[in-house]
């Protein structure tokens, strides 16, 4: 056992701070901690006060709970070791601002794309649109009659013929505005048209209502309709719409095939899709858009706004289009982000243009328009007036238009929906249409038409071979002239192979892929993510983020409290001062009226006090 002497012990001074006692985390900081009376010693309030910045800087780190702060001011330590924790330390958080801004930027992409159902059926998919435009535009009859009214119109009474070759020559301009030869005529010719074709309710030559009389029609087109191996009135199913070759005959448009079919109508296989018996009339002929007698399959908006497949079906051949699907979902918990984070739009987002029908392709289409209005001041024929605003008030292009309508087809050929430096692309981006509230849409079912084959059709079959009363499947395969309405046979006479076109529109695939766009992470992945990254890295956690925080917080408030200390004392030394100084004022005028008061007693009688 060892006794020592406590005379000779020497004094322990007083520890300021304890390790692992910090200020912040003292129960009762300002409760008064009793010491042996030979030691003064003071609150640990009081103490904290009297800390300067660094000498609490040193005590925070020693304390932190971050891990091996302590060591960059720890006692004994040589600058060698303190030297080489400052630099592990900077290079841990270099190391950990460098992940935390790769999971930022990772987290830019907020939406991923998954496949949710490798093997959906397809009886559960819509059918697509599907547009039937002639290649023969404008129709001869309806030139001739077209001429002989304007010949009746003529003030110089220019006979039919003339006129049918002013048609021949300049009408077809208004579906290909890149020739510009004999302009003068041109111009001269719609100054007639301007002047003379115009109804008592125009103010300008209606360029929509004269094309749409010019058009072939629908009737004289189809001969049979099938679809999922029944025959279907053709005129009941189509309906005349607008597309970018003009008017056409849309199959679908109003989206009557979309609900979920039968198992038996899942419209797979070249006998049990839209089987489509179209007759040519070469003599008939005006101007076609292409070499070729046949058919264009087709859907609004124009196949240069993406979105659309656009295929011929040539006369004398069964052409057979393999329709296969993809479908895009996005999940509705994505409305709540932005656009600009999730780059893509819903259908009801843009009602005041497109209802609640927005696609990527409509935008477009829509874009290019107001385009055209803007550098053109005309509306084209073919586009839909829900595409322009004030369409009331505006005129359709016509003949004068076209140099103005040239000038700009690359413009309006090449859209960007944002912009990007390029190198060696920078005179295509200054002249490119800048459409920037187009984006993708969020749900969409995506169709492509790969592995077209066309077959030759048998030759002449007469028409009478086939009674009408027979609907059976081979309705499709016995060519003969349609009758005006498209839903019968015409036995009074026969049609050449040569004339017909047979096109079979169907799906391809039994099942198909269905992809979901979902959001990437929550926010409490996000906050998982970064507090693993700050945990194994550079040792943070919560706890020492909110001593950080705590110090922060207690400096400024002293530091604030300092100088309101100051300012205080400042205001109280000069109202001392103030006080002061009208204190010795008064001093001196008292001392200075003093001496008048003898005088005033000698005058006053002696006062006599007599005491026992």
């Amino acid at each position: 056992m060892e006794f020592r002497d406590p005379k000779r012990e020497p004094e322990r001074l007083p520890v300021r701070l304890a390790v692992g006692r910090a200020a912040w985390w003292i129960p009762n900081p300002g409760k008064i901690v009793i010491q042996p009376a030979t030691v003064p010693t003071a609150t640990s309030a009081e103490d904290a006060r009297k800390l300067s910045f660094a000498a609490a800087l040193k005590d925070l780190l020693e304390n932190l709970s971050f891990h091996c702060y302590g060591k960059l001011v720890e006692q004994g330590r040589r600058i060698q070791e303190r030297f080489f924790w400052f630099v592990f330390h900077l290079t841990a958080l270099s190391a950990l601002i460098a992940f935390l801004w790769g999971t930022y930027t990772n987290e830019q992409d907020a939406l991923v794309t998954t496949m949710y159902h490798p093997m959906y059926p397809i009886w559960k998919v819509e059918f697509p649109a599907v547009s039937v435009c002639s290649l023969n535009r404008i129709s001869r009859r309806a030139a001739w009659r077209y001429a002989h009214d304007l010949s009746s119109k003529d003030p110089k009474m220019r006979n039919s013929s003339f006129f049918y070759d002013q048609l021949k020559t300049f009408m077809y301009r208004y579906y290909d505005s890149t020739d510009l030869q004999d302009i003068d005529n041109a111009l001269r010719f719609q100054s007639f048209l301007d002047r003379f074709d115009t109804d008592a309710e125009d103010l300008f030559f209606n360029t929509r209502k004269r094309m749409h009389a010019l058009t072939p029609n629908c009737s004289e087109m189809f001969v049979s309709c099938r679809i999922a191996g029944g025959l279907f009135n053709c005129m009941d199913q189509f309906e005349e719409t607008l597309t970018s070759h003009g008017f056409c005959c849309t199959f679908n448009y109003d989206g009557r095939y979309i609900n979920k079919r039968d198992f038996r109508q899942r419209y797979f296989g070249p006998d049990m899709g839209l089987v489509l018996t179209l007759r040519t009339q070469p003599k008939d002929s005006f101007y076609k858009i292409s070499g070729h007698n046949g058919f264009l399959p087709h859907s609004y908006p124009d196949p240069f706004s993406g979105g659309v497949a656009e295929r011929i079906a040539a006369a004398g051949v069964n052409t057979l289009l393999p329709v296969r699907a993809k479908i895009f979902e996005t999940l509705p918990e994505a409305r709540s982000m932005s656009t600009s984070v999730r780059k893509c739009l819903f259908e009801n987002e843009m009602p005041w243009i497109f209802a609640r029908h927005y696609t990527f392709s409509k935008c477009i289409s829509a874009c290019r328009a107001q385009s055209v209005v803007s550098l053109c001041e005309c509306v084209p024929f073919s586009l839909p007036h829900r595409y322009i605003d004030g369409n009331e008030k505006r005129i359709y292009c016509t003949l004068q238009h076209l140099a103005c309508l040239r000038r700009y087809q690359f413009k309006w050929l090449n859209v960007i929906t944002s912009r990007e430096n390029v190198t060696g692309l920078e005179h295509e981006l200054q002249d490119a249409l800048y459409c920037p509230l187009c984006l993708a849409s969020c749900t969409e079912t995506r169709y492509s038409v790969r592995g077209a084959m066309t077959l030759g059709l048998p030759p002449t079959i007469p028409a009478r071979s086939v009674p009408q009363s027979r609907p059976g499947p081979r309705a499709n395969n016995s060519y003969g002239p349609g009758s005006s309405s498209g839903s019968g046979w015409d036995s009074s006479s026969s049609s050449s192979s040569a004339e017909l076109a047979v096109v079979r529109i169907y799906f391809a695939e039994t099942h198909i892929q269905y992809f979901r766009q979902i959001i990437k992470s929550a926010w409490y992945e996000t906050f998982s993510t970064i507090g693993n990254i700050c945990g194994i890295i550079a040792g943070f956690s919560l706890i020492g983020i909110c001593e950080l925080l705590f110090f922060l917080a207690k400096q400024l408030w002293q530091a604030c409290r300092a100088e309101l200390r100051a300012e205080l004392a400042h205001i109280q030394a000069r109202h001392q001062k103030k006080d002061h100084t009208q204190e010795h004022i008064r001093r001196d005028t008292r001392d200075r009226a003093e001496p008048a008061e003898p005088e005033m007693e000698a005058g006053r009688p002696m006062r006599l006090f007599i005491l026992p």
